[in-house]
């Protein structure tokens, strides 16, 4: 990723990308504005779509008042209708409207009683127009208020006009209220006329039935209308002028011919237009609005070109300094690459040398700054594992060598001097293997470590090498036990200890009896067997901080520390110890098939301090267990001063410490001369 954005071709594609996505977020803002506005330019038209709706309902409600007048009375006269009018303050309550009239249906033959009686109401003048014979005549017989413009009316035939007559015709057979289409009221005059429009109420005969159409036009008594001129009607409706929107009025289809109201003030196209079709009286009008510049003005955002424009400038910024980026990479790159060939001459140069080589903090958790891949083999985890810090160097050491690592290597750091120190690692499949470290501190100017520089080698196999001839130098190859060589220098250190401490030790010299049996009957592997039995037994019997050595063929000596200051207590516990070594030895020995009893021959000598060396403890041992052996064998004997001198023995000032001139106490073989220890 790296790389990729380093790149100058990366650096076109995202400006590419960039603007694309600026353009498209751009048009979205834009589109999410318009939507805005044109959402709350439909609620405009909502609002004064309810307003004239609700205006026209409440002039239906002014015309079922007036039916209700006729219902409750059974003649209305002209002072009555006016008395209706005048208490509902129509010009106050419901402006638009010219008045509220009602206008009787006449027969042909009732035409002239009709007029006389209208005129008997005070209308002296008042006459049926257009003349003409008809066979029904809806002559207009009163008209609230009665100002200049409604009097040109009175008389005039509604039934005369075809499109009236429709309007008529409709609200006598539904019963309710019908609109007329666009027309031309007779109230206009040439100089001032409006399109207009009536709304038609039939009012019918009390107490006959009005179920049917049939029954309605036989019932069928006049009608209450209001008349309307268009212009001053959605003025009182919409106001004076509306700074949102531009109205038009249509009566039925939106084609100029049946225009209504318009408040339209030039012809523009408008970026919000939206149609409501409404039906009032049984006729429908659809009403077409326009958005005004002004709120076109006002519902418009700088949103989107702060987008357009603020993207864009942030899109050239981000290429010049993507492109910059990438040139200087593009050198960078090519230094990087010098320095690399150069370092990897130097890891090719390190990792060949032998062991691990690394490079560490000075601190106890010591994490490389640098490893050779050679640790893997070392402590079972790749070299990347300690880089990256998912393992800790220090977790691998033993913790027996721990401590003594970290001391060794603080004390180099504060003395900047190299170090060299061998500990085991612990691999996590728990193998050891033993390794040497050397390193040495770097220091800045101002004495500070730095960093460790050292080489860790992997030293197991010599490990093992010394090991092994450690183990052939002081332990028995046979049994595992210690033997001569090791066996004096811890009696030797006994001594010492006792002579500090004044506690007594003891030396048991045991020897098995019918050993030779063995050999001479079962071969030497299965004496061989019965020697390790003997050595797991005598390992048994006595404690952890005693020593158990074999000294050749059938021979074991076992040293005894701190049995107590006075030397009787000391001569009962090594008694015993080798009580409890001779019931030990002398249970059978079970190998296979073959069974076999060898009892042991014990002597025991005593020590306190360095009067006595190594060589005489093992000798006046030695010289016991012979007693034993005269006395029947499977016995424990005590050495004696007194006895051994009788015997024949050097006194102990002549015999040597370490053992290597052969006790003179055994008696020598009349056959061959050989001593008899050993043979049983």
């Amino acid at each position: 990723m790296r790389r990729l954005l380093n790149q100058a071709s990366t650096a076109w594609i995202v400006l590419i990308v960039s603007l694309v996505l600026t353009i498209i977020f751009w048009q979205f803002s834009a589109n999410a504005s318009s939507r805005r506005g044109h959402d709350r330019f439909l609620f405009r038209i909502e609002k004064e779509t309810i307003a004239l709706v609700s205006r026209m309902r409440a002039y239906e409600q002014v015309l079922l008042g007036a039916r209700a007048l006729f219902a409750a009375s059974g003649e209305v006269t002209r002072r009555d209708w006016h008395a209706y009018v005048e208490g509902l303050a129509i010009d106050e309550n419901l402006p638009g409207i010219l008045g509220t009239g009602f206008a009787q249906l006449v027969r042909a033959e009732d035409v002239v009683p009709y007029i006389q009686t209208i005129r008997a109401q005070g209308l002296p003048d008042y006459d049926i127009v257009p003349p003409g014979k008809r066979d029904y005549y809806a002559p207009i017989a009163f008209l609230e208020p009665l100002d200049e413009r409604n009097q040109r009316a009175l008389g005039y035939d509604m039934y005369s006009d075809p499109v009236r007559r429709a309007a008529m015709e409709h609200a006598r057979d539904t019963g309710g209220a019908a609109l007329t289409a666009k027309l031309t009221l007779v109230q206009d005059t040439d100089e001032d006329a409006q399109p207009g429009f009536q709304i038609y109420l039939p009012v019918y005969h009390n107490h006959m039935p009005k179920d049917t159409v049939e029954q309605r036009r036989a019932a069928l008594f006049g009608f209450v209308y209001s008349p309307f001129r268009a212009h001053d009607l959605m003025r009182g409706v919409f106001g004076a002028g509306d700074e949102d929107t531009e109205i038009e009025l249509f009566d039925g289809a939106p084609v100029p011919a049946n225009l209504l109201f318009s408040t339209v003030r030039e012809s523009r196209a408008a970026r919000h237009n939206a149609d409501k079709r409404i039906k009032i009286g049984g006729r429908e009008w659809t009403l077409r609005f326009h958005s005004r510049p002004e709120y076109e003005l006002a519902t418009t955002s700088i949103q989107p070109w702060i987008i357009l424009f603020g993207g864009t400038a942030l899109n050239l910024l981000l290429f010049v300094v993507m492109i910059s980026n990438a040139r200087h990479v593009q050198r960078m790159a090519a230094a990087a690459h010098s320095l690399a060939l150069s370092r990897d001459r130097y890891l090719n140069l390190v990792d060949n040398v032998p062991g691990t080589v690394f490079r560490a903090e000075p601190k106890p958790t010591w994490c490389f700054h640098h490893v050779s891949p050679s640790i893997g083999s070392l402590a079972g985890e790749a070299a990347e594992a300690f880089l990256e810090g998912r393992v800790a160097y220090a977790s691998f050491i033993h913790p027996d060598d721990i401590g003594n690592a970290k001391a060794r290597i603080a004390e180099a750091l504060r003395a900047r001097i190299p170090y060299e120190i061998e500990y085991r690692l612990r691999q996590h499949g728990g193998h050891l293997r033993w390794v040497i470290e050397r390193g040495r501190t770097t220091c800045d100017e101002a004495g500070h470590a730095q960093w460790i520089d050292g080489v860790i080698t992997d030293i197991t196999e010599r490990k093992i090498a010394e090991t092994a001839i450690r183990e052939l130098a002081f332990y028995d190859p046979l049994t595992r036990l210690p033997n001569r060589r090791l066996l004096d220098d811890r009696l030797r250190h006994a001594l010492i200890a006792s002579e500090r401490s004044k506690w007594h030790g003891a030396v048991l010299f045991i020897d098995l009896d019918n050993f030779k049996q063995i050999n001479d009957c079962h071969g030497h592997e299965l004496g061989d067997m019965l020697l390790c039995e003997v050595a797991q037994r005598l390992r048994e019997a006595v404690r952890e901080s005693d020593t158990v050595a074999r000294l050749g063929g059938d021979e074991f000596v076992v040293m005894l520390e701190n049995l107590g200051i006075d030397r009787n207590e000391a001569t009962v516990k090594a008694r015993q110890v080798a009580s409890k070594i001779l019931i030990a030895l002398n249970r059978e020995y079970r190998f296979g098939e073959h069974v076999h009893r060898s009892t042991p021959s014990i002597g025991i000598t005593t020590f306190c301090g360095q009067d006595r060396g190594v060589g005489q403890l093992i000798r006046e041992a030695d010289h016991a267990m012979y007693r034993a052996k005269e006395t029947g064998r499977n016995t424990i004997q005590i050495f004696e001063s007194g006895l051994a001198v009788a015997a024949g023995c050097e006194s102990p000032g002549t015999l040597s410490e370490h053992g290597d001139t052969p006790s003179s106490c055994a008696p020598a073989d009349p056959a061959n001369g050989r001593s008899t220890k050993g043979q049983g």
